[in-house]
C-alpha cells in the first residue's frame, strides 16, 4: 500500500512538471498583436511625428516650354525681320537634398537655341532655325525656410546655375530668295537677291540662369516642381549670316544671332530613390531607437 501511495504522488509530481514545461514552452513571446506588421520608416514618421531628413537623392523629368531671344543687326530697310520663338523642350535631372535647406542639381536638356528669319513682301515667309539642342547645366538651390528645418515638406525654392552648350561648328542652311522690283515706268527692273547662311558655333558657348520653383511633396518618393527660369547666354550659339544685292551689287548685310537668352516655364516630376534620416529625436528611456 506505501508502495502504490509512493507510485501515485511520483505520477503527479511528473505530470505536474510536464504540465509547466509545457507552459512555459508555448507562452506568448511577442509585444504586439497578432498580425501587426513591424516597424517601418513610415510607420515611424506616423508614430512619432516629423522626423530630421539629412539627405534625399532624386531622377527627375523636365517638361517646359522656351522662349529665346534674336537679334538683328540690320532689317534691309523692312525688307526682313525675326522674332522671339516659344517651343517646347524637354530635361533629364538628378540631384541630392541636404537636410531640406540646399540642393545641387545636374541637368541635361534637350532644348534647342533658335533664329528665326522673316522675310516681308506680299508672301511673306519665315524660317525657324536652330542648334543641335543640347546643354548641360549645374545649379545650386536654397529653399525658404518657412517652417521646421529639415523636415521633408513641400516648400518654395530660388536657385541659380551654370552650364555649357556644346556646338557643333556644323552649316545649318543655306538659302537664296530671288525677286523683282519696277524701277519705274520704262525703266525695267531691278533683280533683288537675298542670301542666309546659318551656322552653328565652332566654340562652347556658356549660359547662366536664376529660377523660383514650388516643390510639391506628392508621396514618399514622389515630388512635383512647377518653376520658371530667366536664362543669359554668353557667346552666340547660332548665327544667321544674310547678304542683300541688287542688280548684282552687294547692298548690305546683317546677322541674326541666338545666345539662348530667354525664359522657361515647367513642370517637373522627381522619383526619390534614396532618403536619409535621422531618428535621434525618437528616444526612450534606456535608449535610443
Amino acid at each position: 500500500m506505501k508502495s502504490l501511495f509512493t507510485f501515485i504522488i511520483l505520477m503527479v509530481v511528473s505530470v505536474h512538471a510536464f504540465a509547466q514545461d509545457q507552459g512555459d514552452y508555448y507562452r506568448k513571446i511577442y509585444t504586439r498583436p497578432l498580425g501587426a506588421k513591424p516597424y517601418t520608416t513610415e510607420s515611424l514618421l506616423k508614430k512619432f511625428g516629423d522626423i530630421r531628413t539629412l539627405n534625399r537623392w532624386y531622377v527627375g523629368v523636365d517638361g517646359f516650354v522656351r522662349s529665346d531671344k534674336n537679334t538683328l543687326t540690320n532689317d534691309f530697310d523692312g525688307l526682313i525681320g525675326t522674332e522671339s520663338p516659344t517651343v517646347s523642350a524637354w530635361s533629364v535631372v538628378v540631384g541630392g537634398v541636404f537636410r531640406e535647406q540646399w540642393s545641387v542639381e545636374a541637368e541635361y536638356a534637350h532644348s534647342a537655341i533658335h533664329n528665326v528669319l522673316l522675310i516681308n513682301g506680299d508672301n511673306p515667309l519665315r524660317y525657324q532655325l536652330e542648334n543641335e539642342k543640347n546643354s548641360l547645366i549645374v545649379r545650386g538651390k536654397m529653399r525658404l525656410l518657412f517652417g521646421k528645418p529639415t523636415v521633408r515638406r513641400s516648400a518654395f525654392w530660388i536657385s541659380a546655375g551654370a552650364g555649357i552648350v556644346p556646338n557643333t561648328g556644323k552649316q545649318k542652311d543655306y538659302m537664296e530668295f530671288y525677286g523683282y522690283r519696277e524701277k519705274g515706268r520704262r525703266q525695267g527692273v531691278d533683280t533683288l537677291f537675298l542670301s542666309s547662311d546659318t551656322r552653328i558655333n565652332s566654340a562652347m558657348t556658356g549660359i547662366a540662369e536664376v529660377s523660383a520653383e514650388y516643390v510639391i511633396k506628392v508621396a514618399k518618393s514622389i515630388d512635383l516642381s512647377l518653376f520658371a527660369r530667366k536664362q543669359w547666354g554668353f557667346g552666340n550659339s547660332i548665327t544667321t549670316n544674310l547678304i542683300y544685292t541688287v542688280n548684282n551689287k552687294e547692298m548690305q548685310q546683317a546677322k541674326i544671332e541666338g545666345d539662348g537668352s530667354g525664359w522657361n516655364f515647367g513642370i517637373s516630376l522627381r522619383y526619390v530613390f534614396h532618403i536619409g534620416y535621422d531618428f535621434s529625436p525618437l528616444s526612450h528611456v534606456g535608449g535610443k531607437i
